[in-house]
């Protein structure tokens, strides 16, 4: 009689875990499009992103970040001065 109970009880158990597994396939579909309202608020955060991020990277030139008394080497700071190898002298 035991058995018997065992079997119902396990049989009762798989149907509910076949149940669960339907309802949250049911949950996965259910994705609803964002209102209107939604969409513009998603809008104007992503637009307050970017000028926080606009703002954090500020361009400078280079006479900018070299020290006035250096502006006389400037030229070392070009991009093909920079590539540029020097030749050993011995």
């Amino acid at each position: 009689m035991e058995d018997k109970a065992d079997e119902a009880r396990m049989a009762e158990a798989e149907a509910e875990g076949i149940e669960e597994r339907k309802d949250a396939k049911k949950k996965k579909k259910e994705f609803r499009k964002p209102t209107v309202k939604e969409e513009m608020e998603i809008a104007r955060m992503i637009e307050e992103k970017q000028k926080e991020e606009e703002d954090l990277i500020e361009i400078r030139t280079v006479e900018e970040m070299v020290p006035k008394r250096f502006h006389k080497y400037l030229k070392v700071f070009e991009k093909k001065e920079s590539e540029k190898m020097l030749i050993k002298k011995t």
